[in-house]
């Protein structure tokens, strides 16, 4: 093989291999994360949220209904993002169960926003009004929560198809 031929490929060669690993990386999802914060520090993540829907799924790893309704929250990431819709999730497990939590989220594909509330329960129990997840609160684009489902009421269980619905309301355009 001559000489120029053989500079040739050696120029070449190495940057077909960047131009496909580039490629392969820009194809992978992005890494789910789970990022510990306070309860202001998540009231502060949400107010910048402003002029989106936001849905806020709270969670813990023990919680038997919450992890059976989470793959929910991913489908109406995927379907309303798009549309303005953000969804973060926010586990209220202790810090012993970061690693366990981040697992169930990573298996799901929660590529969106994941938080772990770093407050004793007592905080978010009291400003939320809750006694414990499974959770969820909707925002509208002013920043305004437009509802709140749990479990307060045993008789009657929230389901995922009454979130999607306050959902497409805040994002249907008004007349």
């Amino acid at each position: 093989m001559p000489a120029s031929v053989r500079r040739i490929l050696l120029i070449i060669l190495p940057l077909a291999a960047v131009h496909t690993w580039c490629g392969r990386a820009a194809a992978e999802p992005p890494a789910v994360q789970l990022r510990p914060v306070s309860y202001r520090e998540l009231g502060d993540i949400v107010r910048a949220q402003r002029g989106k829907v936001v849905v806020v799924d709270v969670w813990a790893d023990f919680c038997v209904p919450c992890k059976r309704e989470f793959p929910n929250l991913v489908r109406l990431n995927e379907r309303y993002a798009a549309d303005g819709v953000v969804c973060l999730s926010v586990s209220v497990d202790d810090a012993a169960k970061h690693d366990a939590a981040l697992a169930f989220l990573t298996k799901q594909k929660a590529t969106f926003a994941n938080y772990r509330l770093t407050d004793k329960p007592e905080v978010w129990q009291k400003a939320w009004n809750i006694n414990g997840p499974p959770a969820v609160f909707v925002f509208d684009r002013a920043g305004k929560r437009a509802a709140k489902f749990d479990t307060e009421d045993e008789n009657k269980p929230f389901t995922y198809d009454e979130v999607e619905a306050v959902v497409r309301k805040l994002i249907r355009p008004a007349p």
